[in-house]
C-alpha cells in the first residue's frame, strides 16, 4: 500500500507553486518551450476587478491565492505550451460573470444548482497533473494512444512521428506522445468550461425574450449561425472527426461542452493564426478542442467513453466528474446557525425574536433588520489517492472524503442533495469499470441521507466501539447526559429497524418530513456524539 495523496484546495495552490517555481520540479526540462527571461504575471489586467470579483463569494485569502495560481498557470501556458492567445481565454472576467451565475433561479424560484467552474478548471488541471505525472497515467496514455485504435489515436501518433524525425525510434515517439499527452490534458482542463458563461448568457436572453420591453429595443439575432462556424472551422479536426449534425445539434442546445470547443478553436481560426501554429502546437489547439467537446457527452444504452478509443478526452472526462472537493453551491433561504447549548447539548431555538433552549436559557434577537442568508452547500471535503495492490495488481485507490455532519445538516434544507451526487459517482463508478488503463482505477465514497445510516458511518469510521460510546456518555453532566441516553437509546431503536428508508432514499413525499423532524429533534445530540468520535 503506497503513501496516500490528500487532493485539497490548499494542496493544490502549494502544488503549482512548487510544479512551477522548485528546482525538483516533476515537469521535464526538455518539455520547456521557452527559457529566455520574461516578466509574467497579471501586470496587463485589472487585478483588482478580478480580485473584487472573487472577494464577493470567497475569502479575501482564497481569493489572493486564486490570483497567485492564475499567474502560475500562465506561467506554466507560456513555459510549457508556448502558443500565445492561450492566456486571455484563462485570465479574464469569468469571475464576476460567475457571480451572476451562482444566484441563477428558475421562475419557480428554485436554484439552477450550478456549481463552480472558473476554479473548477484549475482543480481538474491539479488532479490530472497528479495522475498523470505521479500515477504513471501518462505513460500508459501515450502507450494507449500508440497503438492507434481510434481517429484521434491515429491522429496523434501521424502527428509525433511528423513533429519527430523519420528516423525516431519507437521510444522517441512514446516520450513525445507522453508530452502531448500531458499538454493537452492541462490546456483542456484549464478551458473545458470555457463556454459556460455562454450557455448562460444564452439561458438569460431565452428569458430576456419574454419580456415586452426587449421587442423594441434589443435584436433577436444574437448568436452567429452553425453554417457561418462551421465555415470556420471545418479544416479542424472537430470537425473531421465529429459527426457535423451532432456538433449542430449541440450547438443548438447551448451545451457547453460544444461552446467551450468551438470558442478555443475561433480564437485561433477566425483570425487565421491556426495556420502560422507549428505541426505541435497546432495539434495542441486541436486535440483539446475534442477533449473539451466530448467532455459534456452523454451516452444511453449501455454506450459510454472508452479509455482505448482516446485517452485523453477520457481522463479529462473522468477528472471533471471526481471534482467534487470544496465545489459548492449557493443556496439562498432563510437558514439561521445552529447553536448548541453547553449545558445540556441541545440546539437552541427560536420564536418570535427569541431563543431558548430546554434547559431554560433565553436569550432575545435584537437585531432589527432581516434577513435571508447565501449558504455555500459543499459536501465534500477532499479526496485521496492512493496506490494498492490487490493479488498483485496495481490499482488507484480514489476516496472521497464526505463529511458526515454537513450531510445530516443538509437534510435541512435540501433531503435530495445527497441523491444527486451519489447518482453523479456512480456513474464514474461504471466509467472506470473495464477499461484498459493500467493502474485500475476503484472509487470509494459513503453517502446517504438516512440519519440512522449516517450515524452508523461515523460509528464506523471512528473504529470506536459501543461500549466506549455508553463509558463517554456516562461521564457527562446531568442535562446533557440525559439527553444523549434518551438520543442513544432512540438511536440504538431505530439501528434495529431503520424508519427512514434506504440507504439513498428517494421518496421524499415518505421519508424527508419525518427525517427533517428526527433531525432538529437530535441536532445537538447528534453533534456532540459527532466531536467525540471524531476529535477523541
Amino acid at each position: 500500500m503506497g503513501n496516500k495523496i490528500i487532493i485539497n484546495d490548499n494542496e493544490m495552490y502549494q502544488y503549482f507553486e512548487d510544479l512551477l517555481h522548485t528546482d525538483n520540479s516533476l515537469l521535464p526540462l526538455e518539455w520547456k518551450k521557452a527559457t529566455q527571461n520574461k516578466v509574467l504575471g497579471l501586470t496587463n489586467h485589472d487585478v483588482s476587478s478580478l480580485l473584487g470579483a472573487k472577494t464577493l463569494l470567497y475569502e479575501q485569502n482564497d481569493a489572493e491565492k486564486q490570483l497567485c495560481l492564475l499567474e502560475n498557470m500562465q506561467k506554466f501556458l507560456y513555459e510549457y505550451i508556448g502558443i500565445g492567445g492561450l492566456e486571455e481565454l484563462l485570465v479574464n472576467n469569468y469571475g464576476t460573470i460567475e457571480n451572476s451565475i451562482f444566484l441563477e433561479h428558475d421562475g419557480k424560484g428554485n436554484p439552477i444548482h450550478t456549481r463552480e467552474h472558473a476554479k473548477h478548471q484549475m482543480k481538474n488541471a491539479f488532479l490530472g497533473s497528479k495522475l498523470l505525472l505521479e500515477f504513471n497515467y501518462a505513460e500508459d496514455m501515450a502507450k494507449t494512444i500508440y497503438r492507434a485504435e481510434g481517429i484521434t489515436t491515429q491522429y496523434l501518433v501521424f502527428q509525433a512521428h511528423q513533429i519527430l524525425d523519420e528516423a525516431s525510434s519507437v521510444n522517441d515517439v512514446l516520450a513525445k506522445l507522453r508530452e502531448l499527452t500531458y499538454k493537452i490534458f492541462m490546456v483542456s482542463s484549464m478551458l473545458h468550461d470555457i463556454g459556460y458563461p455562454l450557455e448562460f448568457y444564452l439561458r438569460s436572453t431565452q428569458t430576456l425574450t419574454d419580456y415586452p420591453p426587449y421587442l423594441n429595443i434589443l435584436s433577436p439575432i444574437i448568436k452567429t449561425e452553425f453554417a457561418e462556424i462551421k465555415a470556420y472551422l471545418l479544416e479542424s479536426q472537430l470537425f473531421r472527426q465529429v459527426d457535423h449534425e451532432e456538433i449542430k445539434r449541440k450547438y443548438q442546445n447551448n451545451n457547453h461542452g460544444v461552446l467551450s470547443a468551438i470558442s478555443l478553436l475561433m480564437h485561433f481560426y477566425h483570425n487565421g493564426k491556426i495556420y502560422s501554429l507549428s505541426c505541435e502546437d497546432r495539434c495542441i489547439i486541436e486535440m483539446s478542442a475534442i477533449a473539451i467537446y466530448r467532455h459534456t457527452d452523454r451516452f444511453s444504452d449501455g454506450f459510454r467513453m472508452v479509455y482505448l478509443l482516446d485517452p485523453i478526452s477520457y481522463m479529462v472526462r473522468l477528472c471533471d466528474d471526481l471534482q467534487e472537493w470544496e465545489r459548492f453551491k449557493l443556496l439562498i433561504s432563510n437558514k439561521h446557525n445552529y447553536l448548541q447549548c453547553s449545558n445540556c447539548g441541545k440546539l437552541i431555538t427560536e420564536r418570535d425574536r427569541e431563543y431558548s433552549c430546554p434547559c431554560g436559557k433565553k436569550y432575545t434577537k435584537v437585531t432589527q433588520i432581516k434577513n435571508r442568508k447565501v449558504n455555500y452547500i459543499c459536501l465534500c471535503d477532499s479526496l485521496s489517492l492512493e496506490s494498492n495492490y490487490i493479488s498483485g495488481k496495481e490499482l488507484t485507490l480514489i476516496e472521497f472524503d464526505f463529511d458526515y455532519m454537513k450531510q445530516i445538516e443538509i437534510l435541512l434544507d435540501d433531503y435530495l442533495a445527497v441523491k444527486r451526487t451519489s447518482e453523479n459517482l456512480l456513474k464514474v463508478k461504471e466509467l472506470v469499470e473495464d477499461q484498459s488503463m493500467q493502474p485500475k482505477i476503484t472509487i470509494n465514497f459513503s453517502l446517504s441521507n438516512n440519519p440512522i445510516t449516517l450515524i452508523d458511518y461515523m460509528i464506523r469510521d471512528s473504529e470506536k466501539s459501543f461500549t466506549e460510546i455508553e463509558k463517554w456518555i456516562s461521564k457527562q453532566g446531568k442535562k446533557k447526559r440525559a439527553n444523549l441516553e434518551k438520543f442513544y437509546s432512540d438511536y440504538m431503536s431505530k439501528k434495529k429497524n431503520n424508519p427512514f428508508g434506504k440507504e439513498i432514499e428517494t421518496n421524499s413525499l415518505k421519508y424527508e418530513k419525518e427525517v427533517q423532524e428526527y433531525v432538529l429533534k437530535y441536532y445537538g445530540e447528534i453533534y456532540s456524539l459527532y466531536q467525540m468520535l471524531t476529535l477523541n
